[in-house]
């Protein structure tokens, strides 16, 4: 019989919406939650076929602004994490032409803050600007079951 590790849902650090000085940051409110899953699975969570969630991110003081992505721990169950190059995310679309960084890869969540996405000059004007991301997570073969959960931060700031 196979054991599974049971997941519980990652919880969004960020309020749903977020405005200081002309920044903007919202998130549709959809948690990230696995569910169980078997020792060795591999899932990836796209609710809605390319994506899970969405991201709106907007500024309007002019200056080319950027969103970070960061994990606040690895994922853990009492003493027990799973390594973080397990859990990943990857920015599956935007409405923005700016840089995408790490488009079409997944990419390991980190406890330092990686870059998501970096606007345009023209996107510093108030538009606001849709990122859709999804995300994957391989449990090890040898892990300790529980339910295991972190926190997912986004960070958008300003370049001065």
């Amino acid at each position: 019989m196979r054991r599974r590790v049971g997941l519980i849902g990652l919880l969004w650090l960020m309020a749903p919406t977020v405005c200081w000085a002309g920044l903007s940051l919202s998130t549709d409110h959809r948690q990230v939650d696995f569910g169980p899953m078997e020792l060795g699975a591999h899932k990836e969570l796209a609710q809605f076929g390319s994506h899970h969630n969405v991201i709106t991110c907007s500024s309007t003081n002019g200056r080319i602004w950027s969103l970070h992505i960061s994990v606040l721990q690895p994922l853990t169950s009492g003493s027990q994490t799973i390594p973080p190059e397990q859990f990943r995310w990857q920015l599956a679309r935007t409405t923005g032409l700016g840089t995408l960084v790490n488009r079409f890869a997944f990419h390991p969540f980190s406890l330092v803050p990686e870059p998501v996405y970096i606007s345009t000059d023209q996107e510093a004007a108030g538009q606001p600007i849709e990122l859709d991301l999804k995300y994957s997570l391989t449990v090890p073969e040898i892990q300790v079951t529980g339910a295991y959960s972190t926190t997912i931060r986004l960070t958008l700031t300003e370049v001065l």
